[in-house]
């Protein structure tokens, strides 16, 4: 299908020519029935022999549409135009982060605002049971206001889809995928991606991939065996905090990641939010004193075990108390003494 600007497509005006791959062509168009501007994406003729792809395509449609969240591109609609499947979604009009990097890293604060709303699009996803699989650098775009749109859902899946892809198959862009993916497992799940945007915000904030070699199969090894050098050793400006944050979202092992997105987006919140200097000029409140708790009663044999513990604690940390009290008694026998001293030489004198 050959398609021109100013050409009608359905009910869709043809207006720009946004981007043309293998995958497919994205054309900026106007809906004439809701008058409003939105992205078309026509697959390939020749990808629609192919059963896979096909396949692929109508997931993706399906996944995206389950999805509604401020940081990821909304769906709109998946339908044939002259024989093509075509898939319509919001309009961002922006940069992608890919070409925004081109420029050199992010500020700090720039890169803390922007992953924090990725992290909310993705835990939405990852909510619905949505796993990405391709999160880039290119399938992040930045707009104008400071807003993240996550988009690119090409390969992701849900746990309940089929397998399209044989074991062992490498999915995923090859400067971002997890080692699970490059060890081509057939479960990978959402802390795959919390590792791939691990990846980008390494990028993001230091202006370079963790991961320096020339082949593809020497950064697929560096995935699997190679920790990268900590953040602040590539830009000296960085937090040592922050170093922590990413090289845990990068681990290896997937239980030793944030377990989820929202665990990644409150550490970034943390670090991003600790005032930088204590104000001076405003006294801090008085805290009202704590409640006492309530006594519950406890076993016998717990009793006991308290009991003992609290003893060796006051006698460890309290021996001159005990003098002190001997003290006491002792002062109060001798004045005792003293009293029935003077009362026997009044007696003796009457």
């Amino acid at each position: 299908m050959s398609i021109n600007t100013g050409q009608m497509i359905g009910d869709y005006e043809v207006v720009d020519l946004i981007e043309s791959s293998k995958t497919g062509t994205i054309y900026k168009v106007r809906n004439v029935l809701l008058q409003r501007f939105e992205a078309l994406r026509v697959m390939p003729r020749t990808f629609q022999e192919d059963q896979e792809k096909v396949t692929r395509f109508l997931r993706e449609a399906k996944l995206h549409a389950l999805m509604h969240h401020p940081n990821i591109v909304s769906f709109y609609h998946a339908t044939q135009l002259d024989g093509q499947l075509v898939m319509t979604t919001e309009l961002v009009e922006g940069t992608t982060l890919a070409q925004r990097l081109e420029l050199g890293a992010l500020r700090l604060e720039d890169a803390l605002s922007f992953f924090s709303q990725l992290l909310g699009g993705l835990g939405h996803a990852h909510l619905l049971g949505v796993v990405h699989r391709d999160i880039t650098p290119s399938n992040i775009v930045l707009t104008s206001d400071g807003r993240v749109k996550l988009t690119g859902f090409a390969l992701a899946k849900a746990a309940s889809d089929p397998q399209l892809t044989q074991p062992g198959t490498v999915m995923g862009s090859l400067n971002y995928i997890s080692p699970e993916q490059v060890k081509g497992l057939s479960e990978i799940d959402k802390r795959s991606d919390i590792y791939s945007l691990g990846v980008v915000l390494y990028e993001a904030v230091t202006g370079r991939r963790p991961f320096q070699h020339e082949s593809q199969f020497e950064v697929m090894l560096a995935h699997v065996n190679e920790i990268p050098l900590a953040p602040s050793a590539v830009n000296a400006n960085l937090p040592a905090e922050l170093n922590d944050i990413v090289l845990k979202a990068m681990a290896k092992d997937p239980a030793s990641r944030f377990q989820a997105a929202e665990e990644f987006r409150d550490a970034l919140d943390m670090l991003g939010g600790a005032p930088q200097t204590a104000p001076q000029t405003v006294a801090k409140p008085v805290a009202p004193p704590a409640p006492i708790p309530p006594v519950v009663p406890l076993a016998p044999e717990a009793e006991l075990t308290g009991g003992q513990a609290a003893e060796e604690e006051l006698v460890t940390e309290m021996p001159e108390s005990r003098w002190n009290s001997w003290g006491l008694v002792a002062a109060g026998l001798f004045t005792f003494l003293v009293a029935v001293w003077a009362f026997f030489l009044v007696f003796r004198r009457l």
